[in-house]
């Protein structure tokens, strides 16, 4: 990522969370084609989400 970008923070829940990797799921599951850095882009953001959602998973229990 480039630094000079503009970020923002969220704080979500675990249904914030499994609800935005079922959207970056879905979109990789019908990926059409196009720019591979998006595509690589998208499989980056499932992973980080997949791993959010696991460490909320465990601090619940």
């Amino acid at each position: 990522m480039d630094r000079t970008e503009s970020t923002i923070d969220l704080t979500l829940n675990a249904a914030g969370l499994r609800l935005l990797l079922a959207a970056v799921s879905h979109q990789l599951d019908r990926w059409s084609g196009g720019d591979p850095v998006e595509q690589n882009n998208l499989q980056d953001m499932k992973t980080l989400l997949t791993a959010a959602l696991l460490e909320c998973t465990f601090q619940d229990n």
